[in-house]
């Protein structure tokens, strides 16, 4: 019953974080030549994006360890046969303020990436996030990459 309880917390927890998603695509998209290409992005352009990621990646490892460490500490805490719910409460507050501070530094990379493109650049970002999401929404689990129907011989309809 306890963990059904940490997890219920930590999924709780973990809502603002889904929320706060900037629609940036996933991975290194600056290196991938389509996006680049696509959205324009200047070598400058991607040294920068590159670089700031890489910096911001370093403090995001450092808090991740630390939310980590915040995460262990409330399930210990929450499974102990001498529950305390006073101490409960304290670690699930340095929880909060771990994950808090890796969102906040995730956040700041972002606007940074933000901040290096322009508008028209930012625009067309978003809109291959959303068709990479619309695609993802058509495949079932477990398919394979969606792929166009071939035509039917002699070109009829269904």
């Amino acid at each position: 019953m306890r963990r059904l309880i940490l997890i219920a917390i930590l999924i709780a927890a973990g809502a603002p974080a889904m929320a706060s998603d900037l629609n940036l695509p996933p991975g290194k998209w600056w290196e991938n030549e389509r996006i680049a290409e696509r959205v324009r992005l200047s070598a400058d352009q991607q040294r920068a994006i590159g670089d700031l990621v890489y910096r911001h990646a370093h403090t995001m490892i450092d808090l991740n360890a630390e939310l980590k460490k915040a995460e262990l500490a409330l399930a210990d805490l929450v499974d102990r046969d001498d529950f305390d719910a006073a101490a409960v409460r304290q670690a699930f507050a340095r929880f909060q303020e771990a994950r808090r501070g890796l969102e906040d530094e995730r956040f700041e990379m972002l606007l940074a990436v933000r901040a290096t493109l322009s508008a028209e650049q930012w625009r067309e970002l978003l809109a291959m996030r959303r068709q990479l999401e619309r695609m993802r929404e058509l495949r079932s689990p477990g398919d394979g990459p969606v792929r166009p129907r071939p035509p039917r011989p002699g070109g009829g309809g269904r």
